[in-house]
Parts: C-alpha cells; structure tokens; sequence
C-alpha cells in the first residue's frame, strides 16, 4: 500500500497531471472535450486544495462529492 500524500504532495501530483495533458487541443470533437474537462477539473482541485489549506478546512469547495 502506498504511503498517504499530505497537501503540497497532492497538489504536485494534480499540477504534474495537468502539465503532462499539454495545452494541445483534441484531434476529435471527443478528445478535445475530455481534455479540457480534464483541465477544468485538474484547476478546480489545485484552486480547491490551496483554498482548503489556507482556510484549515477539511471540505473542498467546488466538490461534491466528499467521502
């Protein structure tokens, strides 16, 4: 099992996952709305984990679903 991730390590691991996406857009109509739904998504968690520490706070804004 692999150890826990404190803060800064998520947010390494999210911004290295959006980093690796690129900027390029989608060679289909599909792939160029995964890609940026990923980037969307990617954003708001980044935003949402440097939010929640600042605040000390447990929740993520702007997730809903938080078990």
């Amino acid at each position: 099992m692999a150890d826990p991730l404190d803060d800064t390590a998520a947010y390494d691991r999210l911004f290295a996952a959006l980093r690796e996406l690129g900027t390029s857009p989608g060679a289909t109509v599909r792939a160029d709305t995964a890609l940026k739904a990923a980037r969307r998504s990617l954003n708001i968690l980044m935003f949402s984990l440097l939010k929640a520490g600042e605040e000390s706070a447990d929740k993520l804004d702007g997730v809903k679903v938080q078990d």
